[in-house]
């Protein structure tokens, strides 16, 4: 009787023993497991930030090379056609406001001695950006030409048809200030289309990658009151946001 106890106590150590060893091996499985996944997030991560880190460099280095021939080409047209924000580092955007455009109150219309500017400078402003929006296409970041227009804070009041404004009452101000920034970016967007080759590159290109924005009286310069009439403006706006 007790050599059948000891045997059948044997086999249930030896049972238990088996038992830990599965366990064992479940354990360092789950661990090399986990580990694996780890570094295969490690290495994703990496990834992914070595992708961003070179679409931003990119985008810095395409507007920097934009800026400098935008320079060149005002410099050109006798420095009187366009300015440009500065570039710091980090940022994503070179903003290019079009100088001494100014509507007359109440008008929409892009005035015609700038319709003149842009026959001059329209296609090569445009040929300059659109080859910037390419090179940081290339670098893997989405680009885009954006045209605001910018109003100040005193009420648009103005009935006129050609700024799509209502009622030309005080209550509609601040609508009718956005409206007629749209309506003037608008306007000068088809200004500028309208001097680029049909079929060509450069409308190709604008057509596929322009935003029309009518801010209103909401983003004034850095530094002036509302009411301010150098907040009355058109920017064009060239950015490349980063593809995550």
């Amino acid at each position: 009787m007790s050599s059948g106890g000891e045997s059948s106590d044997r086999s249930l150590a030896d049972l238990m023993a088996g038992v830990a060893v599965v366990f064992l091996l479940l354990a360092v499985i789950f661990i090399l497991d986990a580990r694996q996944q780890r570094e295969e997030a490690i290495r994703e991560k990496e990834v992914a930030i070595g992708k961003v880190d070179s679409q931003k460099d990119g985008v810095q280095a395409s507007l920097v090379a934009l800026r400098a021939e935008l320079v060149t080409l005002d410099s050109d047209l006798d420095g009187g056609f366009i300015e440009m924000s500065g570039l710091d580092g980090g940022v994503n955007a070179l903003e290019i406001e079009f100088k001494n455009l100014q509507f007359g109150l109440g008008e929409c219309r892009t005035p015609p001695e700038y319709v003149a500017q842009f026959r001059q400078g329209a296609v090569p402003l445009i040929e300059r950006v659109c080859a910037a929006v390419d090179a940081m296409r290339d670098a893997g970041a989405e680009p885009s030409i954006i045209l605001e227009g910018h109003t100040d804070d005193r009420p648009f009041l103005g009935t006129s048809g050609e700024c799509g404004v209502r009622n030309g009452v005080a209550r509609f101000s601040f609508e009718n200030n956005v409206r007629a920034s749209a309506s003037r970016a608008q306007e000068v967007f088809f200004t500028v289309r309208d001097q680029l080759p049909a079929a060509g590159y450069a409308r190709t290109c604008l057509d596929a990658n322009f935003v029309v924005s009518g801010r209103g009286q909401t983003a004034p310069r850095t530094g002036t009151e509302g009411d301010d009439p150098a907040n009355r403006r058109l920017v064009l706006r060239v950015r490349g946001d980063l593809r995550l």
